[in-house]
């Protein structure tokens, strides 16, 4: 994250080469424009937009950036936003995840960025396909713009499988473990009783086969899929794999599953492309060297999953609109903007023309040297979108507890799935 003042002209005529003629409007507004404007958004992006002023301010010296960092547990971010899109007041921009998109994006109080003079509409063509549904409207409002998205695969420690005999090189490990199954017999070996496990929760195995199948929590008729196969082959994989020592007991995100990836505890991981940064800065900060990644394990031959995603967007009661979206389309289209992001935080860019640049083409030491692109882009070129619904994070809860049952063996697979669908049907 250097040199962001010296390659900032050319980074933006980079950008500006990327973008259909007709986009190139939209997406560079006057650079006189002043104001100031506040954003909401969640930690750790707060420091990741805070870092990226002096690159914004360079480009809108006379736009003052206000970045308020709310966390996301307890639904905090989620009822920041709420409010302020209610109340009129307390922010101009704000960021949405993806997990909160069908609760929000349909909202009146965000700004319509497919009218004049913002145009997006004709920026749409740049940005993944399911970004683009996922904040456009059946009546064709665009409430939000894509930011960022999250193409899965499988983090594994390649000193870890050498120690058992397993491949390491990222192509041979992709040969090995081609399906699930394969999955769970090579995994055992990975297993040290109550010291190592191979995965840090159930939740991995069961978000990514669904992804893979093409199933969501519900369809686009918003009728609930739980019955669909996916889930109990799914479910029968986690209890397969709690029954050979391979999912750890630690709750995801807490402080003891984090301290494991430092402790060397895990030795796969199967998350969106972004975790390679808590790894690089949070989680395994000594480890450079030690991991490599490839594609999740198959169902059906279809290895590619979305493991996350956000977007942004600008309060209708915003009193400095142009402001808000020279800093909006700035973030999400500009060159450096971007690489910066990446560089700082592994966060995947949904702006299509950014997967030739060389900042996301490049070997990676972290990594020994792989890039890591080889292996993302032709996932978010292939995966198959989820369908949002507005009860999803009620879908998630109910099956994280359905899982945690399984893979503990609390409940059985029939036990645990007929509950999760009382419980969702309960708030339907």
């Amino acid at each position: 994250m250097t040199n962001w003042l010296g390659g900032l002209a050319a980074a933006t005529l980079a950008t500006l080469a990327m973008v259909p003629a007709q986009a190139q409007d939209a997406a560079v507004p006057n650079t006189d424009i002043s104001g100031s404007i506040s954003v909401l958004t969640w930690p750790n992006n707060d420091r990741t937009f805070q870092a990226l002023l002096p690159a914004f301010n360079a480009a809108y010296p006379n736009i003052s950036v206000n970045i308020q960092g709310i966390p996301q547990a307890n639904n905090a971010y989620l009822n920041a936003v709420q409010r302020a899109l209610l109340s009129g007041t307390g922010a101009d921009v704000a960021m949405v995840e993806i997990g909160m998109m069908a609760l929000l994006r349909d909202k009146t109080e965000w700004v319509d960025l497919a009218q004049a003079p913002y145009n997006a509409g004709e920026l749409m063509p740049n940005f993944a396909p399911f970004t683009v549904a996922n904040v456009t409207l059946p009546d064709g409002r665009i409430t939000t713009l894509p930011k960022h998205t999250g193409p899965g695969g499988m983090f594994y420690r390649n000193d870890i499988f050498a120690e058992v005999g397993l491949p390491t090189d990222p192509a041979e490990v992709e040969a090995l473990f081609g399906d699930w199954d394969t999955f769970i017999s090579e995994g055992k070996k990975l297993v040290k009783p109550n010291e190592r496990w191979v995965i840090g929760n159930g939740e991995e195995i069961v978000r990514a086969m669904m992804a893979q199948a093409g199933v969501s929590y519900f369809n686009a008729e918003g009728e609930l899929q739980l019955d669909d196969p996916i889930f109990r082959t799914a479910l029968e994989k986690v209890k397969e794999a709690g029954e050979a020592g391979m999912i750890s007991p630690f709750a995801a995100w807490s402080p003891e599953w984090q301290g494991a990836f430092q402790r060397g505890q895990f030795a796969t991981v199967l998350y969106g492309n972004w975790f390679g940064g808590l790894l690089k800065r949070a989680y395994a900060t000594d480890q450079a060297g030690l991991w490599s990644v490839t594609t999740a394990p198959a169902v059906d031959g279809e290895r590619s999953f979305n493991g996350g995603g956000d977007y942004i967007g600008i309060l209708e009661a915003s009193q400095n609109k142009e402001a808000a979206w020279a800093f909006v389309s700035w973030l999400v289209t500009n060159d450096e903007s971007l690489k910066q992001q990446y560089q700082g935080d592994d966060l995947y860019p949904a702006w299509v023309p950014a997967g030739e640049a060389e900042w996301l083409n490049f070997e990676d030491p972290y990594y020994g040297g792989q890039n890591l692109n080889a292996v993302f882009a032709p996932v978010q070129a292939e995966m198959t979108p989820f369908t949002l619904n507005a009860l999803d994070n009620v879908a998630y809860t109910a099956m994280g507890t359905a899982i945690n049952n399984v893979a503990r063996n609390v409940m059985s697979v029939d036990e645990a799935l007929a509950s999760a669908k009382a419980e969702i049907e309960a708030r339907m």
